[in-house]
């Protein structure tokens, strides 16, 4: 039998394959190089150009060279007479020695550091100051941007929260946009209707439509940028599911303002501002509308920050406007935070909002939620929640004030889920509504009030494990922005 050789292979290839291989390195290297030519980064360092020194040709080269000399002497010996010195008080501090000017010096030297430090501790304290006239700034900015989607709008949509209606509703906006001009119409879109039960959706409905028209509205929470869907309203009650993403209401809304622009026969296309509270959703209402992703939205308020304009079709103009924080109300601080209208990281007092929470919620509720044992005060169920989520400060105190940012999140975010109530109607209120018969003419809304048959498909008050709380006080116009309302747009007055 023959054996097989140990010897390895012939590694020997064709001349084809072997010029091949060359020409592929070749290819690689030249498309590496140019490469490196359009980043800037070829590889070849760029020569330093050398100083050409003084011309030969000068005719005072010797005086310069003798005087450049010259000045280099200077500078060591300077720097040598500088040496010797902190020498010798290195000495003299060694051996205790130390002379008055030298104290004097220290002395205006501490007195100087002491100065800064002063300076620093006073712009720290300045600071928060520095910040509230920027949050004023821009505050008055937001309110100018209202004025100016008013100003321009034919019909104003107000977006109320279905949670709290009466909260987030601002009847002194209201009474302005009437007095400004008595032409331009207000509807009201109770929005979120799927976050509270159907009875409260219609006694809150039952109770607006006695001053203005009102439409029912949940917006659509899909997260593709465009087909969102909608629910139509011809459905029957069975097949509306209100817990999908998608959006209800939308059919109805369309028509009434069409309706509105059909009976004043306007050629051009009706211009609907969309104004409200911060996060009551004005910017996904005009998404849902549009069908498709046109403005951003957020949970944290503030993500719209100037007027925007969005064409839903050839007959109406939508405007997007910031939504506008009103101050004038009792205990503006808590009412404020529980609206969701400033943002949680930015509060200075994060614990009275939980407060008034605790005060409205059972405390099974409470404990359920968060997993913590009983508790008796507001600081030990804080205490409880910092302890149980690791929320510490260093030395291992526990941080309340991030315990109380944690609940306000959840009370924002729907975590503590809540509803309200109407409340009764005084006898002195009737002669403050408005009863708006003409209005109800132009937008045809006993049409629209009978297409609402998704209403009916929402859950009752015995699904919910709500809670229910009363309701808010409406907000007012802080009395300072009308003063600069008046000053910018003087037919507001």
């Amino acid at each position: 039998m023959v054996k097989k050789s140990k010897k390895s292979k012939s590694k020997r290839v064709t001349l084809r394959q072997k010029h091949k291989v060359l020409r592929k390195v070749k290819e690689h290297h030249r498309k590496k190089r140019k490469e490196a030519k359009k980043e800037g980064k070829a590889g070849h360092r760029k020569k330093v150009e050398k100083d050409p020194g003084i011309p030969n040709e000068w005719p005072f080269k010797e005086q310069e060279l003798k005087a450049l000399e010259a000045r280099r002497a200077q500078a060591l010996q300077e720097l040598e007479l500088k040496k010797e010195a902190r020498k010798e008080r290195a000495r003299k501090r060694k051996l205790g020695l130390l002379e008055d000017e030298d104290i004097a010096k220290l002395a205006s030297a501490a007195s100087a550091q002491g100065n800064e430090f002063a300076e620093k501790d006073a712009t720290k304290e300045n600071a928060p100051l520095e910040i509230a006239k920027s949050h004023d700034h821009s505050e008055r900015s937001f309110y100018k941007e209202l004025v100016k989607v008013i100003e321009a709008s034919d019909v104003i949509l107000e977006v109320l929260d279905a949670r709290d209606p009466l909260g987030t509703r601002c009847i002194d906006m209201e009474r302005m946009v009437r007095k400004a001009d008595p032409s331009k119409r207000i509807v009201l879109l109770l929005n979120k209707i799927d976050l509270v039960p159907k009875e409260a959706v219609e006694k809150w409905l039952t109770y607006l439509r006695e001053e203005m028209p009102t439409v029912a509205f949940k917006c659509n929470t899909q997260e593709q940028r465009t087909k969102l869907g909608w629910k139509s309203s011809k459905l029957d009650k069975a097949s509306n599911i209100p817990q999908s993403s998608d959006c209800l209401g939308a059919e109805n809304l369309i028509k009434l303002l069409k309706n509105y622009s059909r009976s004043h026969e306007l050629k051009l296309a009706i211009t609907v501002g969309i104004v409200g509270l911060p996060n009551v959703g004005k910017s996904s209402l005009i998404n849902s509308l549009k069908r498709s992703r046109v403005v951003n939205v957020g949970s944290t308020p503030g993500v719209t920050r100037s007027m925007q304009e969005v064409q839903l079709d050839k007959k109406v103009k939508l405007l997007d406007c910031p939504g506008v924080v009103m101050l004038k109300s009792s205990n503006s601080g808590v009412s404020v935070a529980l609206r969701n209208c400033k943002r949680v990281e930015k509060m200075e007092d994060p614990i009275s909002p939980v407060k008034e929470i605790l005060s409205i919620c059972p405390h099974e509720k409470l404990l359920s939620l968060y997993r913590v044992p009983s508790f008796s005060s507001v600081d030990e169920f804080l205490q409880k929640v910092a302890t149980l989520r690791g929320k510490l400060k260093k030395g291992g105190i526990v941080d309340v004030e991030a315990a109380a940012r944690i609940v306000l999140h959840d009370w924002n975010e729907g975590k503590i889920p809540y509803y309200t109530l109407p409340p009764k109607r005084d006898a002195g209120e009737d002669s403050d509504a408005v009863i708006i018969s003409e209005g109800g003419k132009e937008f045809n809304i006993d049409e629209i009030y009978k297409a609402e048959s998704y209403i009916g498909g929402l859950k009752s008050i015995d699904d919910f494990h709500h809670i229910e709380i009363p309701p808010n006080a409406p907000p007012g116009i802080d009395e300072e922005m009308l003063e600069v309302i008046s000053v910018v747009f003087p037919e507001f007055n």
